[in-house]
């Protein structure tokens, strides 16, 4: 992915991520636990990606088209 600098500032696509409800909470751990019951490891990807798309959305869909931006939207400091 090419890397754009705005005023010195290396730019980051931004993903928001919303405030966390019961609602979405309580799905995502309803897929964390059939992740857990279900032990279909060939699927985790894609399993996590659900859980992920539940928590935020923006994050997920950026994590799918451009997993490296996703990870530095989320380890702005290389952590």
């Amino acid at each position: 992915m090419p890397t754009v600098v705005i005023d010195g500032i290396p730019y980051v696509p931004r993903a928001d991520i919303p405030e966390l409800t019961d609602d979405r909470l309580n799905e995502a751990l309803k897929q964390l636990v059939t992740m857990q019951y279900l032990k279909q490891t060939h699927k985790a990807v894609a399993q996590a990606w659900n859980v992920l798309d539940t928590l935020a959305p923006e994050l997920a869909e950026l994590a799918a088209t451009d997993p490296k931006a996703a990870y530095d939207r989320m380890h702005p400091n290389g952590d």
